[in-house]
């Protein structure tokens, strides 16, 4: 039996538990004079209204009737009321005298009349049943709907991220791999740690996707390598200066951004004008946000207008990370400098 299953024979054995307990109630505090098989026509009635009401959830279930339309729904939920509200009349008049129990003031009635008459009693309490058994399969097919939709947004929001990650320039690899070739032959050991250090950025690359934040210290360990491994590139034209607040170090981040605004800022720091780059990569706290960022070289406007859709990228993955208190600022401190930096709530 599954949950919805047992919530069904809870309330099912609940309601009509309570309708009796209420019918015997009213008989006996306000009675006028003790009605004969009082007791009797009472178990008789709940007895039949139970099962048939079950049975009126499998003609519902059958039919399909919850997957149609909200106006085919009533139409049909009122219809079944009508029709099952008569069967219990029936019932309850051919049980009642089978049993010899019936009241002695309906002996005068033909078997339909009483048939009807309790179809038109019972007709109310059979229409709330049914409007209850409505309401609850809507409440969980909106729940239901709505956990749904939560998953598929975080599903988007975590494909989102992926795809951020695994945005590690593909011009980055092959530049690395021509700048190490280059020094396998004029100097083997300095090829030996350009390798180590590349392994760790890709290494880092991957087991980041399990993690959606890391400790800064490790983010700035995989940025100095990066860097180094540009600066065999670059020679002596490329000036890299930190200023870390030693107390941010411990902090938690978000994985790769960082990385990802460095990488921008050495693109934008060196083009045919531009011979010579530097970028200053700093970390501190201000108030109660950890700021981490890079001020380079570099023209804002072209860095704005080319770097727009993967700034975006970053301002959705904080936000959905660390809410609206987040914020990513690009700016320039001076002419000719570009300020990129991302503020998180401690």
């Amino acid at each position: 039996m599954n949950k919805h299953q047992r919530t069904y024979w809870i309330f099912q054995t609940a309601g009509w538990s309570l309708y009796c307990l209420i019918y015997i109630f009213f008989y006996l505090s306000i009675r006028a004079a003790p009605q004969p098989y009082f007791f009797e026509q009472l178990l008789t009635h709940v007895f039949i209204g139970f099962w048939l009401t079950h049975i009126m959830r499998m003609v519902i279930q059958r039919l399909r009737i919850l997957k149609l339309s909200l106006q085919k729904q009533i139409f049909s939920l009122t219809v079944l009321s009508l029709v099952f509200s008569f069967f219990i009349g029936v019932c309850i008049v051919a049980t009642e005298s089978w049993l010899d129990i019936q009241s002695f003031n309906l002996s005068g009635f033909s078997f339909l009349n009483i048939a009807i008459r309790f179809a038109f009693s019972y007709f109310h309490f059979v229409l709330i049943w049914n409007l209850l058994y409505f309401t609850y399969h809507y409440v969980q097919k909106t729940r239901e709907q709505n956990i749904e939709q939560a998953k598929l947004e975080n599903l988007l929001s975590e494909l989102e991220i992926t795809t951020l990650k695994s945005h590690i320039n593909p011009e980055f690899l092959f530049n690395s791999l021509n700048s190490i070739r280059s020094l396998v032959t004029d100097d083997p050991v300095r090829a030996r740690k350009a390798i180590t250090m590349l392994s760790n950025i890709l290494r880092n690359s991957i087991q980041v996707d399990k993690a959606e934040k890391t400790l800064f210290e490790k983010e700035l360990s995989i940025i100095k390598d990066y860097i180094a491994l540009e600066q065999i590139r670059f020679a002596d034209q490329l000036f890299v200066q930190y200023d870390i607040e030693e107390d941010t170090l411990d902090q938690p981040v978000p994985a790769m951004v960082i990385q990802n605004l460095v990488e921008k800022a050495i693109r934008h720091g060196f083009d045919d004008q531009i011979k010579t780059g530097s970028i200053d990569i700093y970390s501190e706290y201000k108030e109660d946000l950890h700021c981490f960022g890079v001020i380079s070289s570099g023209n804002l406007s072209n860095y704005l207008e080319m770097e727009n859709e993967h700034l975006s990228e970053i301002r959705k993955r904080i936000y959905s990370v660390y809410g609206q208190k987040a914020r990513i600022l690009v700016d320039t401190p001076e002419a000719g400098m570009i300020k990129a930096a991302v503020c998180i709530p401690l």
